[in-house]
């Protein structure tokens, strides 16, 4: 399962998430499933580490040295964590809706300005958008995603996978390829875990990928064909980024999964 990190957090992974309960309560584990991922981000390359465990998913990259994103699967709560500044932003998926309405009724308005300027002054509108952190300024009203299966296998750490085109609107953005629990064979609550996290993240990239765009949070469109299969190889069309499987084991130690105490928390707007 890939995803990205926020850009503020340098970008990858995603899928870019070790998750535990907040008030910075421990979470002891007898084993853990391990995922490492090979990642390219413009050209530069990285290895992101997927831990899970219990419900929870803990996710680091070497670009990205004492961060960390945390993932709780019961609640759907992201957290990211940046332990050199004790800081951490705290992303409850109400306060999430609530910022996407928000955003979502600015955004009708600026595209519907948008559409009646003249071309020059549509420039100069693009660029304020894109100095706020959203690129592609026809993504604010977002769109649906689409998948055409493409008929080729692919394969990522041995394991065999399905190759998808991703489609946003009738243009390719990317591709994906996917396999289930028995190609990947991790313990089954691991991999409904870990297909908890890939249903929200793509859920996000439907529906709020320009307002956390403008946040510095970047999620890549995973593709995925149903709940029952997860992308173990991602590259966009542009070649800006690609992440690929690079092996699966397990950590027969115990592991404590927590969320600091003590650490500043920073909130998303409206939250």
């Amino acid at each position: 399962m890939i995803i990205s990190f926020p850009r503020r957090l340098p970008s990858i992974a995603f899928a870019l998430f070790g998750f535990c309960l907040w008030a910075g309560a421990i979470i002891p584990a007898e084993a853990a499933t391990r995922l490492i991922i090979d990642t390219v981000d413009h050209g530069i390359a990285g290895k992101a580490q997927i831990v899970i465990s219990d419900g929870r998913v803990r996710l680091t990259h070497s670009g990205m040295p004492r961060q960390e994103v945390l993932f709780i699967s019961g609640n759907r709560e992201v957290y990211f964590i940046r332990h050199a500044r004790k800081e951490l932003t705290r992303v409850d998926p109400t306060v999430l809706r609530q910022s996407i309405d928000q955003f979502s009724g600015i955004a009708q308005s600026l595209m519907a300005q948008r559409e009646t300027l003249s071309e020059e002054k549509r420039q100069q509108l693009d660029e304020m958008l894109k100095s706020l952190g959203i690129p592609d300024p026809e993504a604010i009203a977002g769109g649906s995603i689409k998948l055409k299966h493409l008929g080729q296998q692919g394969d990522a750490a041995g394991i065999r996978c399905q190759w998808w085109q991703i489609r946003r609107e009738e243009r390719a953005i990317g591709r994906s390829c996917v396999t289930d629990n028995e190609g990947l064979g991790i313990p089954p609550a691991d991999f409904q875990t870990l297909a908890a996290l890939a249903a929200y993240v793509q859920e996000l990239q439907l529906s709020a990928s320009a307002l956390l765009s403008s946040m510095g949070f970047v999620l890549p469109p995973l593709g995925l064909a149903d709940s029952s299969s997860l992308p173990i190889r991602l590259e966009k069309v542009s070649g800006a980024f690609s992440a690929t499987l690079a092996a699966v084991d397990r950590l027969d130690v115990s592991l404590r999964l927590m969320v600091p105490q003590g650490y500043r928390i920073i909130g998303l707007p409206g939250g």
